[in-house]
C-alpha cells in the first residue's frame, strides 16, 4: 500500500530463537508530523476511526500515535486530547 510506513523498507533474514531463518522488517521510521489539532476524544473513539476522519485513511492511525509520541497506539487509550497531523496532500 502506498501510504504504508513499511513502504520500501528492504527485508532482511534472522535466525529465530529455534534455529528457522525468518524474514523480518526493520522498524518502520518515526514520521514528521505537522499538528492540525487536537481532538477532544469521546467514550470508545478509536485511532483509526479518527485516522479516517481526519486524514481520509484509517490505516493511517501511525501518525497519529506518531504525533503523539506513542510507540504503541494502545497508549493512547486513555488519552482525553489527541493530537493531529495534517492531512497529506
Amino acid at each position: 500500500m502506498k501510504t504504508s510506513r513499511y513502504g520500501g523498507l528492504k527485508t532482511f533474514k534472522v535466525s529465530d530463537k529455534r534455529g528457522r531463518m525468518v524474514t523480518v522488517l526493520p522498524p518502520a521510521p518515526r514520521g514528521t508530523e505537522t499538528l492540525q489539532g487536537f481532538h477532544k476524544r469521546r467514550d470508545r473513539e478509536r485511532l483509526d476511526q479518527l485516522a479516517y476522519v481526519y486524514l481520509k485513511d484509517a490505516s493511517a492511525f501511525h501518525r497519529i500515535a506518531d504525533l503523539n509520541e506513542a510507540i504503541l497506539p494502545d497508549a493512547l487509550d486513555e488519552v482525553v486530547e489527541i493530537a493531529i497531523p495534517e492531512k497529506v496532500r
